[in-house]
């Protein structure tokens, strides 16, 4: 989540005509990272949970599980939507800069999208609506979800369906780009092939699916892979290396995000194995910011644009002090802003969701 907060602070700042270090290459991709981390962690504990659901009961009940998606995702997320388009548009404080004037152009078509939680539709199709434009990767989980527990549930090969998702995916993602690329002219550059291409370049299904491999390796206790990726080694070589790629900003040549799931994969399933790991995580204040993530990644835009306006209150813009004091002030607005969603809005609704669970989640 600070991986995200960081970008939005720098492209923020940017937006805002202030000094950013949003020109480096590493500050944009770290919010993608932090995205991708996101999306392989959703990917590993929600296969888990459905794995177990099949193995412990015999059957996954759809209805149960996409009711507890609702009950998890919706609230939070439409009150997002609203301020977003019919709030934050009419409020001096909140103004973005070259944004907030577009919001209401295709008022209704945006309405819809993100109604029926369409955000990586409307995110292609119109230009960024101020404090939405994390919610794009909502939409993507969204659309995993309706097509994996019908994947877990009939599938008598997981192993096999989940190589062959993530593999398609990633190859008609690649050819996409390749046949678009303007060196080739396989396919004609316009509209319609670049909303294909931008599409399935963040339709990253096949990073959810990647943790849910590891998920099943963890379920089925494959001891084999297990010691080999348990293993000390590993486990400091996975950490060097993400770790060495984000600081310097650098790419993984013709499958980028892919292989950093991977990377991602081997952390989180030591992570989940406290014996194992070689960095713990146990810590109540890390567990009570886990808890209240969602608000964080949902909320923080506002708090960026707090800390925008809050340090250009109190110091010269041009002075690292602004930069500073924007990022403090983000932050802590942002555990602010999540702890009260998650205490008075999504606790009702998640107390509704636990007499719909089949299976017991960990902490």
């Amino acid at each position: 989540m600070l991986l995200v907060i960081v970008d939005h602070v720098e492209g923020f700042r940017f937006d805002f005509g202030l000094s950013s270090f949003w020109g480096n290459p590493a500050v944009p991709m770290l919010g993608q990272l932090g995205v991708t981390l996101f999306f392989v962690l959703s990917g590993f504990l929600i296969t888990y949970l459905l794995l177990e659901e099949k193995e412990k009961l015999g059957e996954i009940k759809f209805g149960a599980f996409y009711l507890r998606r609702v009950l998890r995702i919706w609230p939070l997320y439409y009150v997002v939507v609203i301020l977003g388009l019919f709030v934050f548009p009419h409020l001096d404080f909140f103004f973005f800069p070259h944004q907030t004037p577009l919001v209401s152009q295709s008022l209704g078509m945006k309405t819809a999208l993100y109604a029926f939680i369409l955000p990586n539709v409307a995110k292609e199709l119109y230009p960024a609506v101020p404090y939405l434009s994390q919610a794009w990767s909502i939409g993507v989980e969204e659309q995993f979800y309706i097509i994996w527990p019908v994947l877990v549930h009939f599938s008598r090969s997981y192993l096999r369906n989940f190589v062959l998702l993530a593999g398609g995916v990633f190859v008609v993602a690649q050819l996409s780009w390749a046949l678009t690329t303007p060196q080739r002219h396989i396919l004609p550059i316009n509209e319609v092939t670049d909303f294909i291409k931008n599409f399935l370049f963040f339709f990253r299904i096949q990073c959810m699916a990647i943790g849910g491999i590891f998920a099943l390796v963890l379920l089925r206790n494959w001891t084999g892979i297990l010691s080999v990726l348990t293993s000390r080694l590993v486990q400091a070589a996975a950490w060097t290396l993400t770790l060495a790629l984000i600081v310097r900003g650098q790419t993984i040549p013709y499958a980028t995000h892919e292989m950093y799931s991977v990377l991602f994969g081997v952390l989180v399933l030591n992570l989940a194995q406290t014996d194992t790991s070689v960095v713990s995580l146990r810590h109540k204040w890390l567990d009570y910011l886990g808890r209240i993530s969602y608000g964080l990644y949902m909320l923080h835009g506002i708090a960026v644009v707090v800390g925008i306006r809050v340090a250009s209150l109190l110091v010269a813009d041009a002075s690292p002090a602004h930069h500073l004091l924007t990022f403090l002030v983000a932050v802590v607005v942002s555990i602010l802003l999540a702890a009260l969603s998650y205490h008075y809005l999504e606790t009702p609704f998640l107390t509704i969701k636990k007499r719909f669970a089949r299976i017991q989640s960990g902490s």
